[in-house]
């Protein structure tokens, strides 16, 4: 029997494996630290900057009822991630930092796929 461990190893056992693992970690990194950071400097910017179509439309319908008078600016949709990765969005609560943005992007990815399935 293999453990999960050996196919890890099995599965990065190549140079080239490795690297492109390694990019594509980078680039999500990157991404996480960049829309943590740009929420926090410019809460008001547009989301169309960051957010695609396919994206604010899930976020917007994930958002509680009270939440959803907001203005739909960049601050709105990071924190409607942030709330997908386990924010709790309370009025006293710091910005959300970047494991829950890096939770929350993890299960957008899943609901912009569940809705281009059903979309079929």
């Amino acid at each position: 029997m293999i453990s999960k461990a050996q196919v890890e190893e099995l599965r990065l056992a190549t140079a080239d494996r490795l690297a492109n693992c390694i990019a594509l970690c980078c680039v999500v990194a990157w991404r996480v630290s960049w829309l943590t950071m740009l929420s926090r400097e410019a809460p008001v910017a547009n989301p169309a900057a960051v957010f695609t179509d396919d994206e604010r439309h899930p976020l917007e319908h994930a958002t509680p009822d009270r939440k959803r008078m907001a203005t739909h600016d960049l601050e709105f949709y990071v924190k409607a991630v942030a709330r997908l990765g386990g924010y709790l969005d309370r009025a006293s609560d710091p910005p959300p930092g970047t494991t829950v943005i890096w939770r929350g992007l993890a299960q957008l990815a899943d609901l912009v796929e569940g809705a281009r399935i059903v979309g079929r």
